[in-house]
């Protein structure tokens, strides 16, 4: 049975596997190896994660003692944003990355919004299934730029 819960920072080490063992997977094919290697340096860090346990809303799914996806929202200006949602390649597709979003959502402090995210315009999967799940054009984002290479999506509460 997956079970989700808030990470503590004894999880550290377990969250970063997920992320260096996922990354690389997710992006291939859909960014450079240089994309990869620097996402791997700048986003899962020993530092950036401790920072996003400690001062975000990180969420684990486990299954039998075991952190199978991890989850990581924060702020970005006025807004929430879902930094990262991954699940290690032999369980996706059995609803651990639902179990994710919805414990994300849930997270959220009363009254925000909508939730926000930045998605590779080349990643059709990640698109699909932020959309089935009801996210989509954003009223309105963050300043920053995000190029040609991303795009906001957003889902209402």
């Amino acid at each position: 049975m997956i079970a989700v819960r808030r990470a503590v920072p004894e999880d550290l080490d377990a969250v970063r596997q997920i992320g260096l063992t996922t990354w690389p997977v997710a992006y291939a094919g859909l960014a450079s190896p240089e994309f990869i290697v620097d996402g791997l340096a700048q986003w899962w860090s020993p530092e950036v994660v401790e920072r996003g346990i400690r001062t975000g809303i990180t969420l684990v799914a486990e299954e039998d003692d075991v952190l199978i996806g991890m989850a990581g929202v924060g702020r970005e200006e006025d807004f929430w944003v879902l930094w990262k949602l991954y699940v290690l390649p032999d369980h996706q597709g059995k609803g651990v990355g639902k179990a994710l979003l919805d414990a994300a959502v849930a997270a959220l402090p009363d009254g925000t919004p909508g939730l926000l995210l930045d998605v590779l315009v080349q990643n059709t999967k990640a698109i699909d299934f932020y959309a089935s799940y009801g996210f989509g054009v954003p009223p309105v984002t963050p300043a920053r730029d995000l190029g040609d290479e991303l795009q906001w999506m957003y889902l209402p509460r």
